[in-house]
């Protein structure tokens, strides 16, 4: 089926009417970075870091005591028999399970001060700059690595050292992939007035 196109006249009082381009967008195209969260509020990246900060940190101090007690449980299952005919042949087992203590109370003190530090940039982030966000980044990459030599020197100690190790090695990969996210550099860079 063909149609014509009757010609139209054009009134002499009318004016011309520029055409249009074919594509005129009523809204800015979208950034390519990401944009910085206003002074005083997180970015989501930076919120789950501290959030991240503060539960390995609890539960770092939780399993290192759930160690201490386990070791300090093995250790006194010992004493009964102390003046036993048979004490002699457990003597190896009574030293092990002394250091077993001693270790454990080294390792609560390790995690009492990773703690400390966890805790500290925590409640850093809100002020922090590019240094800090560093800190993080170092001190989960720090983490993560204790948590495989961990794994590595942990599997025949038991379920506590395994499950320690497990949690440094998950809290510090997960710390260092928050810190680098791009609205989580965007947050550290961001002006300061």
């Amino acid at each position: 089926m063909h149609t014509t196109q009757q010609p139209t006249a054009a009134a002499p009082f009318a004016q011309q009417v520029p055409p249009r381009p074919a594509y005129a967008p009523s809204v800015p195209p979208a950034p390519t970075q990401p944009l910085a969260a206003p002074v005083g509020v997180l970015a989501p990246s930076v919120f789950r870091t501290r959030i991240v900060l503060v539960l390995a940190s609890v539960l770092g101090l939780v399993l290192a005591t759930a160690k201490l007690m386990q070791a300090q449980a093995l250790r006194d299952s010992f004493t009964p028999y102390r003046d036993a005919w048979f004490a002699g042949a457990i003597s190896d087992q009574v030293q092990a399970a002394q250091a077993a203590v001693g270790f454990a109370q080294l390792a609560l003190v390790w995690a009492a001060v990773h703690a400390a530090v966890a805790v500290t940039l925590a409640a850093r982030l809100d002020k922090g700059r590019g240094r800090l966000r560093t800190a993080v980044v170092v001190f989960g990459a720090w983490q993560a690595l204790l948590g495989v030599l961990g794994l590595a020197i942990s599997a025949e100690a038991g379920g506590t050292a395994v499950v320690q190790s497990l949690t440094l090695l998950a809290a510090g990969a997960l710390l260092a992939y928050l810190a680098t996210r791009p609205d989580a550099v965007a947050y550290f860079n961001r002006p300061r007035h």
